[in-house]
């Protein structure tokens, strides 16, 4: 769902800064300060002005359509929590001082949540009667609190935050790790939306609880850096490819074998004559004659029950997740490495050259920001509650759960120091706060350019695009540097000059270019662009 406002700058606080704010050590924060979108209240505490706020909305909307797409059903739990609960599960002495507590007139202590699983749980006994209700999940999208040492970075390390929180139920493991696997597919989908670039790595789960965690990172470059931005896919996933060959002992239960490598290399077939269990002499085998039934390249299941002897290449040991490529076809199959693979061994023909650039890359990464986790915490938060389900059979079990995050201040942060140059931020056209600005050259003092900036306003609005007007007594220059400074994808600027030569001038924030469209061409030009 789009934000229908469109705004004259007059009627908008547009509260810009020139200069560079004090304090201010990251892009982001200098760049959310000087846009208008945020003003510190005190240390780690920020009011989110419209602009900031404009761009939350659309964060918000984009994840909760993704969310609700997938099945979970949105709710709004208390910010306000007992500290019994808190007690009763130990994380207070895992949190510690990191916990915001708070006594009413009544003497019952509280706290400010920064997360809740233990809430979620315990309700969730009271609702949740049967494994016919399972699998299920619910989903927030809420402010959270900690009482961070020190405050800094702007939003990005802040003791008041907006999260999605997401908490999933299941009768069993297997349950819970199918659930897992789509969880991981959508946060590659939003983080895709938002035009980030990350990477997941395996993650600590030790305050949340369960067994296994991983989180993804938002890749921060170094100044002047931002060409790896552009060189670069999204670097959560690795492309892969797989080849087949068969197994030297038939009496074996596994029936081929399958050779996983990264794209970008070559199989070195001198290192596969010296694997034992490779039948000799080496002949790569067709998908379609291994398996003629499956209309995909690959079936998960075939992997896992163990009719395939899986050799990858030690290259990839390090990445947990991959994209499958073979025949041409691509999968968007997620492997967990340490579950699936039976050996490591080189088998690659990789050289210097390739770890000459792999660490080139890298040394362009300045930092990482955290904008998601997801946990499977197993049975931990039900066994403190009690609260058990019978199964088919009949028989009472423990419920599984996990729990997955989102940092929304965070995502915001991470988009602008991937997205912005000097001039200012440069918003993905989503979540822009708006899509398109228009400068009408000197308004006051020509008619004509007044009369046909508010024509084209006007018309563009019945179209429902997202305009700012900019109808200050302003200089062109000022008007146009702020337009850049807050990150507006699209521009068209109208002059005296233009309108008589019966075109105006439409201003790309993503190249800066500048281009003469005729006045019967702009509005549908303006259409068709600012599609998302």
């Amino acid at each position: 769902m789009r934000t229908l406002l469109t705004m004259y700058t007059k009627k908008y606080l547009l509260s810009t800064l020139k200069e560079k704010p004090a304090h201010s050590k990251t892009i982001s924060h200098q760049l959310m300060l000087r846009a208008g979108m945020i003003r510190m209240l005190s240390s780690g505490l920020y009011s989110w002005l419209p602009t900031g706020y404009r761009v939350i909305k659309k964060v918000t909307r984009i994840i909760q359509k993704i969310m609700n797409q997938y099945g979970a059903l949105e709710i709004c739990l208390p910010l306000l929590q007992p500290k019994k609960f808190w007690d009763q599960s130990g994380r207070n002495q895992l949190y510690g001082e990191e916990l915001i507590s708070l006594t009413d007139r009544r003497n019952k202590k509280f706290i400010l949540s920064p997360t809740h699983e233990e809430i979620i749980t315990y309700i969730m006994h009271y609702e949740i009667n049967s494994y016919k209700q399972l699998p299920i999940m619910f989903y927030q999208i809420q402010k959270k609190f900690r009482d961070e040492k020190r405050p800094q970075f702007g939003v990005i390390r802040s003791t008041e935050f907006l999260m999605k929180d997401a908490y999933s139920f299941h009768i069993d493991q297997n349950s819970l790790e199918k659930t897992y696997q789509k969880i991981f597919k959508i946060y590659i989908k939003i983080f895709n939306k938002f035009q980030l670039i990350f990477q997941v790595n395996k993650a600590d789960a030790s305050t949340m609880g369960g067994s296994i965690s991983h989180e993804f990172n938002a890749l921060i470059p170094k100044k002047n850096s931002q060409i790896f931005l552009k060189n670069l896919n999204y670097i959560q996933t690795k492309e892969i490819k797989i080849f087949f060959v068969a197994i030297k002992n038939k009496k074996k239960k596994n029936a081929y074998v399958a050779l996983i490598i990264n794209k970008i290399h070559q199989i070195n077939i001198k290192k596969l004559e010296n694997i034992s269990i490779i039948n000799q002499p080496i002949k790569f085998l067709k998908i379609k004659n291994i398996f003629p039934k499956m209309q995909n390249i690959l079936n998960i299941k075939h992997i896992i029950d163990n009719t395939i002897y899986i050799i990858a290449d030690l290259h990839v040991k390090k990445i947990p997740y991959f994209i499958i490529n073979t025949e041409k076809k691509v999968s968007n199959i997620l492997w967990y490495q340490d579950i699936f693979f039976h050996e490591f061994i080189d088998i690659s023909n990789i050289n210097r050259d390739n770890f000459s650039l792999n660490e080139e890359k890298n040394k362009k990464i300045e930092k990482k920001i955290e904008i998601g986790h997801i946990f499977q915490l197993n049975t931990k938060y039900s066994s403190i509650f009690n609260k058990k389900i019978k199964n088919k059979k009949g028989k009472n079990t423990f419920v599984h759960m996990g729990c997955y995050g989102i940092g929304i201040n965070r995502i915001i942060a991470a988009i602008i120091e991937q997205h912005s140059d000097k001039k200012g931020i440069k918003w993905p056209s989503n979540i822009a706060p708006f899509q398109v600005f228009i400068i009408p050259i000197q308004i006051n003092k020509s008619i004509l350019v007044k009369k046909y900036a508010e024509l084209l306003y006007h018309e563009l609005k019945k179209e429902k695009i997202e305009i700012l007007f900019d109808n200050r007594s302003e200089s062109f220059g000022k008007m146009f540097a702020d337009m850049n400074l807050i990150g507006i994808p699209h521009g068209i600027i109208i002059s005296q000059k233009s309108i008589k030569m019966k075109y105006v001038e439409y201003y790309s924030r993503d190249n800066g270019l500048i281009n003469n469209i005729s006045l019967t061409s702009i509005i549908k030009y303006i259409k068709k662009i600012t599609k998302y």
